[in-house]
């Protein structure tokens, strides 16, 4: 996904919708990025050795990957869920899309609250820093409760995160299901 980045564009070969409209600076910068992270990487590995690189940095990284991506994939992807097209897309009902899912205290208080607390993130990334998630998705619930629109809000328990990722990818990873499709 990162590499390839399918469907959209890529996050290390530039590429695609996500990089159309954006300005020869902030390309810049992404390539800068990259080159960054290789170099340091192929100096540990060249100072570390392969076995000592694999173990101390590649085995906790792809950990780390497979976490962001995992729960990032769960946000975005519901039995529910909807699939907008360019022509009925909107930021506000895409947002409304995500899901806030509950890992358990623990891991949801770790997360900063990224993950009971992304449809917050999606409706209002630019006033509410992550260390008032909590607060501000127990604000948006109350309000949409008030307002009747709790319909629009989706929230699901999911505590056995690895059993759910194997049934979203079973579920949505290869196929469409049209019937999830909004056109005009």
């Amino acid at each position: 996904y990162l590499l390839a980045g399918v469907p959209d564009g890529g996050h290390v070969i530039f590429y695609g919708r996500m990089w159309e409209k954006s300005k020869m600076k902030e390309k810049l910068n992404a390539y800068f990025s990259v080159l960054v992270s290789v170099a340091t990487s192929a100096a540990l590995w060249a100072k570390l050795g392969f076995a000592n690189f694999t173990v101390v940095c590649m085995v906790p990284w792809l950990v780390m990957s497979f976490w962001l991506f995992m729960v990032t994939y769960l946000q975005h992807h519901s039995d529910d869920g909807k699939i907008y097209t360019d022509d009925t897309f909107t930021f506000e009902k895409a947002a409304f899309e995500t899901v806030d899912r509950n890992y358990g205290k623990w891991i949801n208080r770790m997360s900063h609250h990224m993950m009971d607390g992304h449809v917050v993130h999606h409706l209002l990334f630019e006033k509410v820093p992550h260390y008032r998630l909590e607060d501000a998705t127990v604000a948006l619930v109350k309000g949409m409760k008030e307002r009747g629109q709790l319909d629009l809000y989706k929230s699901v328990e999911t505590k056995h995160f690895t059993q759910e990722i194997v049934k979203q990818f079973n579920n949505n990873w290869f196929f469409i299901n049209e019937k999830q499709v909004v056109r005009k």
